[in-house]
């Protein structure tokens, strides 16, 4: 009698049993994976979170340094505009070139055409007893470059007294010569223009800031003394004041 052969076919049970355990690795497998790709996610998201939280140091750290440097801006702004307050800026008269490097006569120039006529009505309004010399008025004044020549280039004058400079301005429109009459011109109710007329010495800020509002269709008058820049809106009547030069213009015209 030959003998059984064996059956080496796994068992539906046992087959079963192999193919869970292999599910299960894979599963596991799966898992873990998932497991890494949250723990990444986790990681970049705290890394996020700390990037922004750094991001938002840093622009807050750039903000309070340009509020700092703005401070420091406007006040060597103010302490320059001081220094100009002994100082005017002249335009229209003509200095002879031989003459144009030589301060003393051009302050005589400036002296003798625009300052003199004032000097003379304060004395007959009887705010100076006599009228004081060049030497006396004026410590200084230079002729400002210029790339056109066919014009008189702008002067700047300093004077020993600031009260001094301040009566000139307070007397200007009533003494300093004025342009002749045209009359062919339509009539109007403006002051005459000043055959030289003359401005506070604002700083190269100041002055930017103040063409800049001038330059608005938005405002109307714009003007400066002691170096502080005044404006009214275009259909205001409210005098206003520009506290900082280095002010958004949009802010100041709010």
């Amino acid at each position: 009698m030959a003998p059984r052969k064996t059956d080496s076919t796994p068992t539906p049970s046992t087959a079963t049993s192999e193919q869970l355990e292999e599910i299960l690795s894979s599963l596991k497998a799966i898992q873990e994976r998932l497991d890494s790709v949250e723990q990444l996610l986790t990681e970049a998201r705290e890394e996020n979170s700390s990037l922004k939280k750094i991001n938002g140091g840093l622009v807050k750290e750039m903000l309070e340094k340009d509020i700092t440097i703005n401070k420091l801006l406007h006040k060597q702004n103010n302490l320059e505009q001081y220094n100009r307050s002994w100082s005017i800026r002249l335009a229209g008269i003509p200095i002879p070139h031989e003459e144009s490097n030589n301060p003393i006569l051009t302050m005589r120039h400036v002296y003798d055409q625009a300052l003199l006529p004032i000097l003379k009505g304060a004395v007959a309004k009887g705010l100076l007893q006599n009228i004081p010399p060049c030497e006396q008025l004026l410590e200084t004044a230079h002729i400002l470059p210029g790339k056109n020549d066919s014009k008189p280039k702008p002067i700047i004058a300093r004077f020993y007294s600031r009260n001094m400079r301040a009566m000139m301005f307070q007397l200007k429109k009533e003494f300093a010569p004025k342009m002749p009459a045209n009359p062919t011109a339509p009539s109007n109710n403006r002051s005459p223009r000043l055959q030289f007329p003359f401005y506070e010495d604002l700083t190269k800020d100041n002055f930017k800031m103040l063409k800049t509002l001038a330059d608005d269709s938005r405002t109307g008058a714009v003007w400066s003394i002691g170096g502080v820049i005044r404006f009214k809106l275009a259909e205001g009547t409210e005098v206003k004041k520009v506290a900082s030069v280095y002010e958004d213009i949009d802010n100041i015209l709010k």
